[in-house]
């Protein structure tokens, strides 16, 4: 399939407190140059700092996303990103697109290499999920970038697509290789935050690259204070792919989203 749904994994009250946190860190990014990256007509992608986001904890140790991490990619899995995906009023349709090409592991050996934890802070109304079942499989060999089917097969992915609308505090678990967008939002509708955070293998790229060259701030990794680290309990800070950018919380650097989706931006295609 591409995705499951994880449903009431939190509470109303948890939800509300990742809408409130999402929020002001959107805020904040959205006042730096370089604090998000367009996804297309005022919708926004960017990194909030986890020691800022209450929810983040909860998450990453949710005993089912735990167990599965471990089925999938065994003992050594590795929390690499927490985003954010925020439309705002007035966001159309994004084009359809997988999150990065098909791995190796993929294409040769049927291996998935990651997966994508979808966690909403708001009941989503306007403006769902949709993806297409099954297209995580599909080699993409014509796909722009390895990402963007040709446009011709846009009415038939549209004839075939199918729409989440989650609940605060529902978590969905999908592949980022399933072709999907976020879908246009009427101009009255609410904004909303959804916390996506990415976990994968030890032979995902986010991996290899980022051991292969540590300067390189590309590769996607959690950012933290030093004050955050010291408080991480033992078997979560063992799976958190991450640096330290700062003494404490108080001082961390302005909001900077490395993440550039392959150097695709979605304000520049049609949508």
């Amino acid at each position: 399939m591409g995705i499951a749904v994880v449903r009431g994994a939190f509470r109303p009250a948890w939800a509300a407190d990742l809408d409130d946190d999402l929020s002001g860190e959107l805020t904040a990014a959205l006042r730096t140059p370089g604090g998000v990256a367009p996804r297309g007509w005022n919708r926004f992608y960017f990194e909030p700092y986890v020691e800022r986001v209450r929810g983040f904890w909860d998450l990453v140790s949710h005993p089912q996303l735990v167990g599965l991490a471990e089925h999938m990619f065994g003992p050594d899995w590795r929390v690499v990103e927490l985003g954010c995906d925020v439309p705002l009023p007035g966001a159309e349709d994004q084009p359809w697109h997988r999150d990065f090409p098909m791995p190796r592991a993929t294409r040769e050996e049927g291996r998935l290499t990651s997966f994508a934890v979808n966690a909403s802070a708001v009941d989503v109304v306007d403006g769902p999920f949709q993806g297409v079942l099954g297209t995580h499989v599909e080699p993409g060999d014509d796909f722009e970038g390895g990402m963007f089917p040709p446009e011709d097969r846009t009415a038939e992915l549209d004839g075939r697509l199918q729409a989440f609308h989650a609940k605060a505090g529902n978590v969905s678990v999908r592949s980022g290789l399933m072709l999907h967008r976020g879908s246009a939002m009427g101009i009255h509708a609410r904004m909303r935050p959804v916390a996506i955070v990415g976990i994968v293998s030890p032979d995902d790229r986010a991996v290899v690259d980022r051991l292969a060259d540590p300067t390189d701030p590309h590769p996607p990794r959690i950012r933290l204070s030093r004050e955050a680290w010291d408080q991480v309990p033992p078997g979560i800070a063992a799976h958190l792919s991450h640096e330290i950018v700062s003494d404490t919380t108080a001082s961390l650097p302005p909001h900077h989203t490395e993440h550039s989706f392959e150097g695709l931006k979605m304000d520049q295609r049609k949508s």
